[in-house]
């Protein structure tokens, strides 16, 4: 199983992680490294590469391998209780492997997609992307051993904010044909949203059919256009009704619903309250208790 890029941000989105050891290791050419051959790994990983090339054969539990064949560009990310054997090429193999475990399967819970699999990412980075992982990654390596809650904080943060940069870069290689224009469509949606917008509208502007446009957008975006409109939608009503002095009448309109009964039932469905609700707990918020 593998899961896109989306769908990984949306499993660590909903399954926040600890983060354990920061590694920079190189292993010599032309070796072969089974230290995991028998004793299965205990933690996730995220590794990124930095120089030369190695062949990683994962074993699950179920026996089943996983050939990985990793060079610059490439990471994976995931690999819990698998066995592991590592050949090195030609050259010296030089990564960078951090350590992490979702804390929801330290508490007792289950587990998270992303865990007991290995999910490769490719990536035709530009120079600014490279620039901003390596300043990332030497940041972690730095903050790694350092005790104490606050540089477990920064250490958290610095590993979200590179696997971001990793599964941003990853997107765009999967979408190096639109994903320009995809953005572009992105950036569209957030400034006009309150307009009504169409599906025939969203592609004839960018130049595409609808369907094809449609395809397009839920590649790069993880949902069709209109969805994301409306998730966008939705997210900046209930910001107005929480922070806002506005009727539910005047939030629908600002959000680019016409009617408003209508907008109360579309916001209930996805947010579990109805806007009135939302705007009576925002207004107790701003009471002192």
């Amino acid at each position: 199983m593998t899961l896109g890029d989306e769908q990984l941000a949306l499993e660590f989105a909903r399954h926040p992680v600890r983060v354990y050891g920061v590694y920079r290791t190189l292993l010599e050419a032309e070796k072969y490294y089974d230290g995991h051959k028998e004793k299965r790994t205990e933690k996730c990983a995220l590794l990124l590469v930095l120089n030369g090339r190695a062949e990683f054969r994962f074993t699950d539990i179920q026996g089943q391998l996983c050939r990985l064949s990793l060079q610059p560009g490439n990471s994976f990310i995931g690999g819990l209780n698998m066995n592991l054997e590592i050949q090195v090429g030609e050259e010296d193999f030089e990564y960078v492997l951090i350590h992490y475990m979702p804390v929801s399967l330290m508490e007792g819970g289950g587990y998270p997609a992303h865990t007991h699999m290995i999910q490769e990412i490719n990536m035709d980075q530009n120079d600014s992307e490279v620039s901003l992982q390596a300043e990332l990654m030497l940041a972690l390596l730095e903050v790694a051993a350092k005790p104490g809650h606050m540089e477990q904080l920064e250490k958290q943060t610095l590993f979200y904010r590179l696997l971001e940069s990793v599964l941003r870069a990853s997107r765009n290689t999967r979408n190096r044909e639109s994903g320009r224009i995809m953005n572009a469509a992105q950036e569209f949606i957030h400034r006009q949203y309150m307009e009504p917008l169409t599906l025939e509208g969203l592609a004839a502007r960018f130049g595409m059919r609808s369907k094809y446009f449609s395809h397009r957008f839920q590649q790069y975006s993880g949902m069709g256009p209109m969805r994301y409109l409306s998730k966008y939608r939705l997210n900046r009503a209930r910001e107005l009704l929480e922070v806002g002095n506005y009727s539910v009448k005047e939030v629908a309109a600002k959000v680019g619903y016409a009617d408003p009964y209508y907008f109360s039932r579309v916001f209930k469905l996805h947010m579990g309250l109805a806007p009135s609700e939302i705007k009576k707990k925002g207004r107790e918020g701003k009471n002192p208790s």
